[in-house]
């Protein structure tokens, strides 16, 4: 028993000090992360970049996270994620400054050549956080903002702002070229505007005078994002009497384009009463004509019926006239002739009186048109007629 005692007392020990050195004896690995190795005696480095558990003896061990996240933000600073979280301030060409909030999502090489220059120079992912990540946004940042008015940045360049300053972190800071511009503000007075702008080579890209460290380490940007520009109280002021100014211009535009649009809607509307008045206009005009048409067609239908119905009772009085001519000839009396003559005179007179005058008249200046009104009745014809059954009966 004392001899099993002793045993379980051993391994317990032994396991005891198994524990608290283990630490020191083997190191595991997380997918995601890669480590590097510096041994205890021989002081050889090594990397582990597979997951797994590793021999350790004693060794220094410093471990890497392969994809992270860098925060510049006033919202993430709030929240407790430190100093790093920190917006980075920047001054713009026209003196206007700004708090710049956002992030970058960044990939470590996982060439082992790219791993160990990085632990050589920085020694601790945290150093690559602060001093070599948030530095190099810094600076591209700034060297951003040089580049333009702080309004400029706000509206109409705000997506070539972020465009330019993740360039500037993934290739290097630009090279720039001074100027001046000479422009005349609304009072018609000149002034002169420092301008700076980037160097581009033959080929149209930017030439580059400080190669980012993100080239030498071989580190990939994922994603970058600027999510605020909160600038001085200057700058804001300025801004939002300009949207002032921008939203009166808009009103009046808008102003100005419905005056315009209410203007052609009332020109239309006018041409299209106008339109219906000529239209109104055109009805009663052709009604007039096709009246008028139609009472020359009554009249000259009515003339034509004067006409023929005169024909028709001379050719009946010439007749009786002829037959009475006749009788006389016949051998009558002087005192029958008498009555016959007297008879016939009342007949004519009688049968005259029957006749019934058309009351208007239209004649014409055509061929075959009569100018004389009793030629167009044929009364004429009818005197003619009786004359000369008079002298008949006198013969």
């Amino acid at each position: 028993m004392k001899k099993m005692i002793g045993i379980i007392v051993v391994i317990a020990i032994l396991g005891a000090i198994g524990f608290t050195f283990s630490s020191y004896l083997v190191s595991t690995n997380k997918a995601g992360y890669y480590q590097i190795m510096q041994a205890a005696v021989t002081g050889k480095i090594s990397v582990h970049d597979k997951p797994g558990m590793y021999g350790k003896f004693f060794g220094t061990i410093t471990t890497y996270q392969i994809s992270d996240m860098n925060y510049f933000s006033k919202s993430d600073l709030e929240g407790g994620t430190g100093e790093g979280a920190a917006p980075i301030k920047v001054r713009f060409n026209d003196g206007g400054t700004a708090d710049i909030s956002g992030s970058i999502k960044f990939r470590l090489s996982l060439k082992e050549e790219n791993q160990l220059l990085l632990h050589q120079d920085f020694k601790s992912y945290d150093k690559i956080q602060s001093d070599l990540i948030r530095q190099v946004i810094t600076e591209a940042l700034m060297q951003t903002a040089t580049l333009m008015k702080a309004e400029e940045s706000y509206s109409t360049r705000r997506s070539e702002f972020t465009a330019m300053a993740e360039e500037q972190i993934r290739r290097g800071i630009f090279e720039t070229v001074a100027g001046e511009h000479i422009y005349t503000n609304l009072e018609g007075k000149e002034f002169i505007e420092k301008t700076v702008k980037v160097k581009y080579d033959d080929s149209g890209k930017a030439v580059v005078r400080k190669i980012s460290p993100f080239v030498r380490y071989n580190i990939e940007i994922l994603q970058f994002v600027i999510k605020d520009i909160d600038f001085d109280k200057t700058i804001d002021a300025l801004i939002a009497k300009k949207k002032e100014a921008e939203q009166q211009r808009i009103v009046a535009q808008a102003n100005a384009e419905k005056a315009k649009q209410d203007a052609i809607t009332a020109e239309e509307q006018g041409k299209a009463r106008i339109a219906v008045a000529r239209a109104e206009e055109e009805v009663i005009k052709i009604k007039a004509v096709t009246q008028a048409e139609k009472d020359f067609e009554v009249s000259k239908l009515n003339r034509q019926k004067a006409e023929e119905d005169a024909a028709a009772d001379l050719i009946k009085r010439e007749a009786e006239a002829q037959g009475a001519a006749l009788l006389v000839r016949a051998g009558l009396t002087p005192k029958d002739k008498a009555e016959i003559g007297k008879d016939t005179a009342i007949g004519i007179a009688a049968e005259l009186a029957k006749i019934q005058l058309p009351e208007v008249m239209i004649f014409g200046s055509g061929e075959g048109s009569p100018t004389n009104p009793f030629d167009a009745i044929g009364l004429e014809a009818f005197m003619n007629i009786t004359e000369k059954i008079s002298k008949s009966k006198d013969e």
